[in-house]
């Protein structure tokens, strides 16, 4: 409650079709700090449009990443939204390479859900990368929302479970080639959060 509260914990809305290919968002990570926090989602997989290629990625993906999993972070500092290589920007869904784009968003920009303590955090790329607008409009759209705490992670429950965690230590838990193809927490990110609390 404190995180929704504080205007930190997002809805995730995107297309329908990511949960055909059992690739939908299922654990978000939250660090929170004195200033904002840090909110690292989790996803089962990300499938690339083509099957041919998709079979290709996922097997390079498991000795590369360690994980077939798809791990994107935002980290919310203020009352602004920064987006480290995660951004979206106008790209859709049809993207076949959907370009890593790294931004700031004020708050303000995004769409507020329900009561409007909840901002909504739109997956517009089928490789999960994320933005204040959805790109989208034409396909079907689910939204996924907070389990009440004490939910589990489970295939058949399209919301997400809420853990705490950043995105380091979500890395560690895989063992890869690489954890991650964007700098993430910098010096200048961690000044601005301040202090962490959890």
């Amino acid at each position: 409650e404190k995180l929704r509260a504080n205007g930190h914990l997002p809805v995730v809305a995107g297309p329908t079709v990511d949960f055909h290919g059992m690739n939908q968002l299922q654990t978000v990570y939250v660090a929170e700090y004195t200033n904002g926090a840090e909110i690292t989602l989790l996803f089962l997989d990300e499938d690339r449009p083509n099957a041919c290629e998709d079979c290709l990625y996922d097997t390079i993906r498991r000795p590369l990443f360690g994980r077939y999993s798809d791990v994107e972070t935002v980290i919310i500092i203020g009352d602004e939204v920064f987006f480290p290589g995660t951004y979206s920007g106008d790209q859709t869904w049809k993207e076949k390479v959907p370009k890593h784009n790294e931004t700031a968003v004020p708050m303000s920009s995004f769409e507020k859900h329900g009561d409007g303590s909840e901002f909504i955090l739109w997956v517009n790329t089928w490789n999960h990368l994320v933005g204040e607008k959805n790109t989208n409009p034409d396909m079907e759209i689910t939204y996924q929302h907070a389990q009440p705490s004490g939910g589990t992670e489970q295939m058949n429950n399209k919301d997400f479970v809420v853990r705490k965690g950043s995105r380091a230590e979500v890395d560690a838990r895989f063992k890869g080639l690489m954890t991650s193809v964007s700098k993430i927490m910098t010096p200048e990110r961690q000044k601005k959060l301040g202090e962490r609390l959890f």
